[in-house]
Parts: C-alpha cells; sequence; structure tokens
C-alpha cells in the first residue's frame, strides 16, 4: 500500500446499482475493505441517478433513494469518511453503457451515437448546439442558457442535501464544446468556463458546500506537455486558471507515464489546490504519486484514485471473490491492491 504524505486519501465511486441490489454490498465494501484501508474521503459518481422530488423528468435510471444514500452515508459517518456526490454539471451530460453494463454512462471517441443523461432527455434546449455532428463525444450544457441555473441548482441541491454533503464534484472535465451557439460564440472561451464555474461554485459555497472539479480545462496542452485533447486543453479554456475561485478544489487526473506532470506545478504556481487522480494502470498510478509528492509546495490536499467500473462489481469481488466482468477491472483491481488498499483485505481478490 502505497504511504500517501497528504492529509486525505479517497476514491471514485459509481452509485451502486439499486436494481441488482448493489447498494448493501457497496456499503459493506467501504466498512470492510475501504475503512481498514485509511479512506477519508468518497466521491460517489451519481450524476442524475437520484430519485428527485424537485423536476422528477430529469432523473436518471436506475436511481438511488434516499434511503439507500442514507445507508451509504451512515456507514461512511460512523467511520469518519467523507461522502462527497459527483454530479456532472457541465460536459459529459450523455454516453453508452460498457458491454457488459458497468453502471455508468461513458462518452466514448466513436461508435454508435450516444443519448443524453437526465437533464438533455428532459431538457434538450440546454445543450450546447454540435452542428451537423453525427456523433459527439460527451454533450454539454450550455454555460450561458438563461433557464439553465434554476432547474439545475434545484437538482443540485436536492441531491447535496440528500447526501448531507459538506462538497460536491461537479465534473466539467473533457468540455471541447464551449462557445457554440449564438448567446457563447462572442465570448472567449476562458470567460465562458471562467463565469461558469465561478457561478456554480459561488452558490455551492453559499450553502457552506465545497466545490471540486476535473482540472484538465485549466491546463495548456501547449506549456504542460500532455498530449491530446483529453489531459489538457487546446481550445483556449486554459486562461480560466487564473479567474476561477481559488476555493475550488482541482482534481488533476492523468492516466499515462510522463517524466514529469507539470500540472502539479502548474496549480502551485497559481495558488489552487489539488488532488492527485491516476486510475488503473501501476506503474503510471505510482509515476504520477511519487512526481507530486516531490514536488508539494503545500498545494496537495491528497490522493484521489479514480476507478470508473461497477461500484458494486468492486464490492462482490472483494467480499465474495466472485470474478471480474469487465475488461478493465483487472488492471483496475492490481493497482488497488499494490497502491490503495491494505493488504490485510484483499484476501479474497484473485486477478487473473
Amino acid at each position: 500500500m502505497y504511504q500517501i504524505p497528504w492529509k486525505t486519501k479517497g476514491i471514485v465511486l459509481t452509485a451502486p446499482q439499486p436494481y441488482k441490489k448493489e447498494v448493501s454490498d457497496v456499503a459493506e465494501f467501504i466498512e470492510k475493505i475501504l475503512v481498514p484501508s485509511g479512506v477519508n474521503l468518497i466521491v460517489l459518481q451519481t450524476r442524475y441517478r437520484y430519485r428527485f422530488q424537485r423536476h422528477p423528468e430529469c432523473m436518471g435510471y436506475d436511481p438511488l433513494s434516499l434511503e439507500d444514500v442514507q445507508l451509504l452515508l451512515t456507514v461512511c459517518r460512523r467511520n469518519g469518511i467523507r461522502l462527497v456526490p459527483k454530479m456532472n454539471l457541465f460536459s459529459h451530460q450523455s454516453g453508452i453503457h460498457n458491454t457488459p453494463s458497468d453502471g455508468i454512462l461513458h462518452g466514448l471517441a466513436s461508435g454508435s451515437l450516444d443519448f443524453p443523461d437526465g437533464l438533455l432527455r428532459a431538457y434538450p434546449m440546454f445543450s450546447e448546439p454540435y452542428g451537423d455532428m453525427e456523433f459527439v463525444y460527451s454533450k454539454h450544457l450550455c454555460p450561458t442558457h438563461p433557464l439553465l441555473p434554476s432547474i439545475l441548482f434545484d437538482q443540485a441541491d436536492e441531491l447535496t442535501d440528500a447526501f448531507e454533503a459538506d462538497g460536491i464534484h461537479i465534473g466539467c472535465d473533457e468540455a471541447f464544446l464551449i462557445g457554440m451557439c449564438e448567446r457563447c460564440r462572442r465570448t472567449p472561451p476562458h470567460i465562458l468556463f471562467a463565469d461558469y464555474i465561478n457561478m456554480l461554485s459561488g452558490h455551492f459555497a453559499s450553502r457552506g458546500i465545497e466545490t471540486m472539479l476535473w482540472a484538465d480545462r485549466l491546463l495548456s496542452r501547449e506549456s504542460t506537455g500532455y498530449p491530446g485533447r483529453y489531459e489538457a486543453s487546446a481550445n483556449g479554456t486554459e486562461k480560466a486558471i487564473d479567474l476561477i475561485s481559488k476555493d475550488v478544489l482541482c482534481c488533476d487526473w492523468h492516466y499515462e507515464k510522463y517524466d514529469a506532470y507539470r500540472s502539479v506545478d502548474v496549480f502551485a504556481d497559481h495558488g489552487l489546490r489539488m488532488m492527485v487522480s491516476p486510475w488503473k494502470n501501476l506503474e503510471n498510478a505510482k509515476a504520477f504519486l511519487d512526481y507530486a509528492a516531490a514536488h508539494d509546495r503545500g498545494h496537495i490536499e491528497g490522493y484521489l484514485q479514480t476507478t470508473w467500473c461497477s461500484s458494486g462489481e468492486l464490492a462482490r469481488h472483494y467480499l465474495y471473490g466472485a470474478p471480474l466482468e469487465w475488461h478493465n477491472m483487472p488492471e483496475i483491481v492490481r493497482t488497488l491492491n499494490e497502491l490503495f488498499l491494505s493488504p490485510d483485505v484483499i484476501g479474497k481478490s484473485i486477478v487473473p
């Protein structure tokens, strides 16, 4: 198990699927596997999968009930774990399921058309337009639509109330479609992005709730050297790093191996707090953690391990030795076993 030098050890889990009766298994997984491993933060990727009383038309498929959330919250509170809901409030408003379904929507770079998540199913007018593109990698919300905040905040407030949360993760990663509509196109992308983030974080701050986000859009692809368009911005949003509230907690995700993870230094230079967020590859995750530890200037809050898989499948594997289904699971489990979990709790885990 990696000995982190920071105060927070967290993990991103997808919300368990009630129709598979996963909620109790995931609660037991938290108590028997995560607690002994020193976890004190769980970010639960919920999106619109909650049984909303306000705007139920936006409810996602297979939603958690209030009682489901309370069961998870009770286990977390009993063990000193901070439970934070994750609700994508800008990008990743659509996707398709993996096969076999692992309980979450993924935006895919190619393939069949993805379908909208709860909010855009009910209110397609909130979507950023995408012209004549047949396939869109994760549809986005339009940041300047005048009616969006009233519905969005109704839902986010109801979700954070249910979680009795002091934090919310708003996503915002891989936001490629910005400034496309008539209202937005004359405003520079970094202004659009910063104004939208500040609107969200200001609202949550007024309720005593910390805002967390994926921070790739605040990074310059050119200056950091991260390739492609996923880990850093190539469309001008990176300049928002000087305009967003310093209270926002930046979750810095990188899944490949690099000689240097320049984003760690960038966030320190700009006075922003961050979390180190690797994924499935053991060697790459260790390289990222080691670089961050060596370059921490007091701005790193902790280690936030991503999983992007079914929390129910993880729970069944660790609790009962159930076989792994999704093709990425063996690599994810190997990294959890080596870096994240206490050796005392992984006895039932057999990685093929």
